[in-house]
Protein backbone atom coordinates (compact mmCIF):
# COMPACT_ATOMS: atom_id res chain seq x y z
CA UNK A 1 0.00 0.00 0.00
CA UNK A 2 1.35 2.72 -0.69
CA UNK A 3 2.07 6.45 1.46
CA UNK A 4 -0.57 8.17 -0.12
CA UNK A 5 -3.05 5.34 0.27
CA UNK A 6 -2.29 4.97 3.73
CA UNK A 7 -3.12 8.25 4.67
CA UNK A 8 -6.48 8.35 3.18
CA UNK A 9 -7.28 5.31 5.27
CA UNK A 10 -6.31 6.17 8.38
CA UNK A 11 -8.42 9.72 7.73
CA UNK A 12 -11.34 7.15 6.68
CA UNK A 13 -11.09 5.61 10.26
CA UNK A 14 -11.17 8.77 12.52
CA UNK A 15 -14.18 9.88 10.89
CA UNK A 16 -17.74 9.23 12.38
CA UNK A 17 -19.89 6.63 10.29
CA UNK A 18 -22.53 8.87 10.34
CA UNK A 19 -22.06 12.70 10.39
CA UNK A 20 -24.78 14.75 10.57
CA UNK A 21 -24.88 18.90 9.84
CA UNK A 22 -26.12 20.53 13.38
CA UNK A 23 -29.98 21.92 12.04
CA UNK A 24 -30.05 25.25 10.86
CA UNK A 25 -32.67 27.61 11.38
CA UNK A 26 -32.96 29.56 7.74
CA UNK A 27 -36.11 31.57 8.71
CA UNK A 28 -34.42 33.02 11.49
CA UNK A 29 -31.28 33.87 9.95
CA UNK A 30 -33.10 35.15 6.92
CA UNK A 31 -36.36 36.95 7.82
CA UNK A 32 -37.39 37.46 4.33
CA UNK A 33 -35.96 37.25 1.06
CA UNK A 34 -35.14 40.99 -0.26
CA UNK A 35 -38.19 41.23 -2.63
CA UNK A 36 -40.47 39.90 0.53
CA UNK A 37 -38.92 42.67 2.76
CA UNK A 38 -39.47 45.33 -0.34
CA UNK A 39 -42.50 44.54 -0.72
CA UNK A 40 -43.35 45.03 3.66
CA UNK A 41 -41.82 48.67 2.79
CA UNK A 42 -44.65 49.17 0.36
CA UNK A 43 -47.39 48.12 2.71
CA UNK A 44 -45.77 50.65 5.48
CA UNK A 45 -44.96 53.65 3.30
CA UNK A 46 -44.65 55.50 6.42
CA UNK A 47 -41.22 52.81 6.75
CA UNK A 48 -38.57 56.07 7.49
CA UNK A 49 -41.14 58.08 9.15
CA UNK A 50 -41.76 55.90 12.15
CA UNK A 51 -37.81 54.83 12.83
CA UNK A 52 -36.75 58.44 12.68
CA UNK A 53 -36.69 59.98 16.60
CA UNK A 54 -39.37 61.55 17.32
CA UNK A 55 -39.10 65.42 16.81
CA UNK A 56 -39.87 67.80 20.13
CA UNK A 57 -42.88 70.19 20.09
CA UNK A 58 -41.92 73.24 21.71
CA UNK A 59 -44.96 74.72 23.30
CA UNK A 60 -43.58 77.03 24.99
CA UNK A 61 -42.37 78.56 21.42
CA UNK A 62 -45.71 77.73 20.31
CA UNK A 63 -47.37 79.99 22.80
CA UNK A 64 -44.84 82.91 22.77
CA UNK A 65 -45.61 83.17 18.96
CA UNK A 66 -49.23 83.35 19.66
CA UNK A 67 -50.10 80.04 18.11
CA UNK A 68 -51.52 78.04 21.41
CA UNK A 69 -53.18 79.23 24.17
CA UNK A 70 -51.43 80.91 27.02
CA UNK A 71 -53.71 80.90 29.99
CA UNK A 72 -55.23 77.52 30.93
CA UNK A 73 -58.95 79.01 31.45
CA UNK A 74 -58.88 79.92 27.81
CA UNK A 75 -57.40 76.56 26.91
CA UNK A 76 -60.40 74.87 28.01
CA UNK A 77 -62.36 77.17 26.52
CA UNK A 78 -60.55 76.43 23.47
CA UNK A 79 -61.21 73.11 23.86
CA UNK A 80 -64.51 72.60 24.18
CA UNK A 81 -64.80 74.48 21.75
CA UNK A 82 -62.87 72.57 19.24
CA UNK A 83 -64.76 69.74 20.15
CA UNK A 84 -67.62 71.29 18.46
CA UNK A 85 -66.13 72.04 15.32
CA UNK A 86 -64.39 68.76 14.94
CA UNK A 87 -67.38 66.46 15.80
CA UNK A 88 -68.88 67.58 12.05
CA UNK A 89 -65.65 67.03 10.08
CA UNK A 90 -65.17 63.12 11.64
CA UNK A 91 -68.73 62.48 11.40
CA UNK A 92 -68.05 62.92 7.58
CA UNK A 93 -64.61 60.98 7.77
CA UNK A 94 -66.97 57.96 9.28
CA UNK A 95 -69.41 58.57 6.56
CA UNK A 96 -72.20 59.38 9.18
CA UNK A 97 -73.56 62.42 7.44
CA UNK A 98 -76.04 62.61 4.62
CA UNK A 99 -73.79 63.43 1.58
CA UNK A 100 -70.45 61.61 0.75
CA UNK A 101 -67.65 63.38 0.24
CA UNK A 102 -64.50 62.60 -1.62
CA UNK A 103 -61.35 62.60 0.35
CA UNK A 104 -63.00 63.26 3.57
CA UNK A 105 -60.27 62.77 5.26
CA UNK A 106 -58.01 65.44 3.62
CA UNK A 107 -59.18 69.02 5.91
CA UNK A 108 -57.28 72.12 5.13
CA UNK A 109 -57.53 75.52 7.17
CA UNK A 110 -57.87 78.58 5.46
CA UNK A 111 -59.42 82.23 5.61
CA UNK A 112 -60.04 85.14 3.09
CA UNK A 113 -57.76 87.18 3.96
CA UNK A 114 -54.61 87.05 6.16
CA UNK A 115 -54.69 87.24 10.08
CA UNK A 116 -57.35 85.95 10.75
CA UNK A 117 -56.25 83.21 12.78
CA UNK A 118 -55.82 80.34 10.65
CA UNK A 119 -52.72 79.13 11.37
CA UNK A 120 -53.58 79.22 15.26
CA UNK A 121 -56.84 77.15 14.05
CA UNK A 122 -54.85 74.61 12.20
CA UNK A 123 -52.52 73.76 14.93
CA UNK A 124 -54.97 73.72 17.61
CA UNK A 125 -57.32 71.57 15.40
CA UNK A 126 -55.06 69.48 14.23
CA UNK A 127 -53.76 68.79 17.87
CA UNK A 128 -57.77 68.09 19.03
CA UNK A 129 -58.23 65.73 16.32
CA UNK A 130 -54.92 63.66 17.55
CA UNK A 131 -56.98 62.78 20.91
CA UNK A 132 -59.20 60.61 19.30
CA UNK A 133 -58.24 57.18 19.90
CA UNK A 134 -59.29 55.92 16.49
CA UNK A 135 -57.11 58.48 14.54
CA UNK A 136 -53.38 59.86 13.61
CA UNK A 137 -53.01 63.43 12.21
CA UNK A 138 -50.73 64.37 9.64
CA UNK A 139 -50.50 68.47 9.82
CA UNK A 140 -49.28 70.21 6.59
CA UNK A 141 -47.99 73.29 6.42
CA UNK A 142 -49.05 74.28 3.21
CA UNK A 143 -48.48 78.16 3.69
CA UNK A 144 -45.53 78.69 1.66
CA UNK A 145 -44.77 82.14 1.81
CA UNK A 146 -45.44 82.76 5.34
CA UNK A 147 -44.23 78.78 6.82
CA UNK A 148 -45.21 79.78 10.48
CA UNK A 149 -45.68 76.95 11.56
CA UNK A 150 -42.72 75.49 9.45
CA UNK A 151 -41.01 78.18 11.84
CA UNK A 152 -42.52 77.89 15.15
CA UNK A 153 -42.50 74.19 15.47
CA UNK A 154 -38.23 74.90 14.58
CA UNK A 155 -38.38 72.50 11.63
CA UNK A 156 -36.72 75.49 9.23
CA UNK A 157 -34.16 73.54 6.92
CA UNK A 158 -35.84 70.36 7.14
CA UNK A 159 -37.27 68.98 3.48
CA UNK A 160 -40.68 69.17 3.25
CA UNK A 161 -43.42 69.45 1.00
CA UNK A 162 -42.13 71.39 -1.56
CA UNK A 163 -38.94 69.37 -1.74
CA UNK A 164 -41.01 66.95 -2.50
CA UNK A 165 -43.25 67.92 -5.22
CA UNK A 166 -40.28 69.60 -7.23
CA UNK A 167 -37.88 66.34 -6.88
CA UNK A 168 -39.76 63.20 -8.48
CA UNK A 169 -36.38 60.93 -6.13
CA UNK A 170 -38.22 62.11 -3.05
CA UNK A 171 -40.37 60.02 -1.23
CA UNK A 172 -43.19 61.33 0.58
CA UNK A 173 -43.01 59.35 3.24
CA UNK A 174 -39.34 60.33 3.71
CA UNK A 175 -40.45 64.17 4.24
CA UNK A 176 -42.78 63.23 7.09
CA UNK A 177 -41.71 63.97 10.57
CA UNK A 178 -43.10 61.93 13.38
CA UNK A 179 -43.60 64.18 16.89
CA UNK A 180 -43.51 63.00 20.41
CA UNK A 181 -47.08 64.52 20.87
CA UNK A 182 -49.02 61.10 20.71
CA UNK A 183 -50.68 60.08 16.97
CA UNK A 184 -49.76 63.55 15.61
CA UNK A 185 -47.15 63.73 12.64
CA UNK A 186 -45.88 66.94 10.86
CA UNK A 187 -44.56 67.95 7.37
CA UNK A 188 -43.21 71.18 7.14
CA UNK A 189 -42.88 73.64 4.06
CA UNK A 190 -39.49 73.23 2.81
CA UNK A 191 -37.98 75.09 0.34
CA UNK A 192 -39.75 77.85 -1.42
CA UNK A 193 -40.57 77.26 -5.07
CA UNK A 194 -40.97 79.66 -7.69
CA UNK A 195 -43.94 77.51 -9.21
CA UNK A 196 -45.67 76.75 -6.32
CA UNK A 197 -49.07 76.87 -8.06
CA UNK A 198 -48.21 74.93 -10.92
CA UNK A 199 -47.02 72.41 -8.86
CA UNK A 200 -49.74 72.06 -6.11
CA UNK A 201 -51.79 71.66 -9.23
CA UNK A 202 -49.68 68.80 -10.57
CA UNK A 203 -50.11 65.33 -11.09
CA UNK A 204 -47.30 64.95 -8.38
CA UNK A 205 -49.27 66.51 -6.02
CA UNK A 206 -52.16 64.28 -6.07
CA UNK A 207 -49.41 61.33 -5.75
CA UNK A 208 -47.71 63.01 -2.61
CA UNK A 209 -51.68 63.58 -1.14
CA UNK A 210 -52.30 59.65 -1.53
CA UNK A 211 -49.08 59.02 -0.06
CA UNK A 212 -49.41 61.63 2.77
CA UNK A 213 -52.76 59.68 3.45
CA UNK A 214 -50.87 56.56 4.35
CA UNK A 215 -53.24 54.58 2.46
CA UNK A 216 -54.75 54.51 5.62
CA UNK A 217 -58.17 56.03 5.81
CA UNK A 218 -57.34 55.97 9.91
CA UNK A 219 -54.82 59.43 9.06
CA UNK A 220 -56.15 62.81 8.39
CA UNK A 221 -54.47 65.01 6.51
CA UNK A 222 -54.77 68.83 8.07
CA UNK A 223 -53.43 71.76 5.98
CA UNK A 224 -52.68 74.95 6.70
CA UNK A 225 -53.41 76.68 3.57
CA UNK A 226 -52.11 80.31 2.68
CA UNK A 227 -55.43 82.43 2.36
CA UNK A 228 -57.82 81.97 -0.38
CA UNK A 229 -57.51 85.44 -1.71
CA UNK A 230 -53.71 85.83 -1.08
CA UNK A 231 -51.97 83.27 -3.64
CA UNK A 232 -53.09 81.18 -6.46
CA UNK A 233 -51.38 78.30 -4.56
CA UNK A 234 -54.24 78.44 -2.37
CA UNK A 235 -57.00 77.93 -4.71
CA UNK A 236 -54.89 74.86 -6.10
CA UNK A 237 -54.44 73.21 -2.72
CA UNK A 238 -57.95 73.66 -1.30
CA UNK A 239 -59.47 71.82 -4.48
CA UNK A 240 -57.91 68.59 -3.93
CA UNK A 241 -59.23 68.87 -0.60
CA UNK A 242 -62.61 66.89 0.78
CA UNK A 243 -63.36 69.49 3.49
CA UNK A 244 -62.38 73.14 4.10
CA UNK A 245 -62.89 75.18 7.23
CA UNK A 246 -62.93 79.15 6.49
CA UNK A 247 -61.58 81.58 8.98
CA UNK A 248 -63.38 84.49 9.89
CA UNK A 249 -61.75 87.23 12.36
CA UNK A 250 -64.53 89.28 13.94
CA UNK A 251 -64.59 92.81 13.45
CA UNK A 252 -61.72 92.25 11.27
CA UNK A 253 -62.81 90.35 7.86
CA UNK A 254 -64.69 91.97 5.46
CA UNK A 255 -67.88 90.92 4.12
CA UNK A 256 -67.38 91.10 0.92
CA UNK A 257 -63.76 89.40 0.88
CA UNK A 258 -65.25 86.29 2.88
CA UNK A 259 -67.84 85.86 -0.02
CA UNK A 260 -65.48 86.21 -2.43
CA UNK A 261 -63.41 83.44 -1.12
CA UNK A 262 -66.43 81.26 -0.78
CA UNK A 263 -67.81 81.63 -4.00
CA UNK A 264 -64.72 79.90 -5.27
CA UNK A 265 -65.46 76.49 -2.80
CA UNK A 266 -66.72 73.48 -4.57
CA UNK A 267 -69.91 72.57 -4.11
CA UNK A 268 -68.95 69.00 -3.66
CA UNK A 269 -66.90 69.99 -0.55
CA UNK A 270 -67.63 70.40 2.89
CA UNK A 271 -67.54 73.96 4.12
CA UNK A 272 -67.19 74.91 7.85
CA UNK A 273 -66.66 78.48 9.16
CA UNK A 274 -65.10 79.60 12.25
CA UNK A 275 -65.51 83.36 13.60
CA UNK A 276 -62.60 83.78 15.66
CA UNK A 277 -61.92 86.65 17.89
CA UNK A 278 -64.59 86.66 19.03
CA UNK A 279 -65.99 88.41 22.41
CA UNK A 280 -69.28 86.63 22.20
CA UNK A 281 -70.12 84.19 24.82
CA UNK A 282 -68.90 80.26 23.68
CA UNK A 283 -72.79 79.53 23.03
CA UNK A 284 -73.48 81.83 20.65
CA UNK A 285 -70.29 81.64 18.61
CA UNK A 286 -70.81 79.76 15.26
CA UNK A 287 -69.18 77.19 13.36
CA UNK A 288 -71.64 76.46 10.44
CA UNK A 289 -71.92 74.38 7.16
CA UNK A 290 -74.34 77.00 5.53
CA UNK A 291 -72.59 80.81 4.86
CA UNK A 292 -75.75 82.21 3.30
CA UNK A 293 -76.29 84.51 5.98
CA UNK A 294 -72.36 85.95 4.79
CA UNK A 295 -74.35 86.57 1.30
CA UNK A 296 -74.36 89.88 -0.24
CA UNK A 297 -72.56 92.41 -1.62
CA UNK A 298 -72.36 95.38 1.01
CA UNK A 299 -69.09 96.54 2.30
CA UNK A 300 -68.33 96.18 5.84
CA UNK A 301 -66.82 93.44 8.54
CA UNK A 302 -68.12 89.91 9.18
Amino acid sequence: MSTVEKAAEKLRSLQPESAELPAVDVTAAHPGSTVERLQERVRNPDHVAEIAPLWHLDFAAAERAGLLPTDGDAGRRLADELRRVKRPLLDNVAGKSAKTLTHAERIVVSSAEPDAGKTFTALNLALSLAREPDYEVLLVDGDVPKSDLTRVLGLEGQPGLMDVLADERRKPADVIVRTDVPNLLVVPTGERHALAAELFGSLRMEYVLEEFGGRNRRRLVVFDSSPLLATSESQALVSLMGQVVVVAAAGRTRRHALNSALQNLKDSQYVGLILNMSRLPASENHYDRYYGRYSGDHEGEA
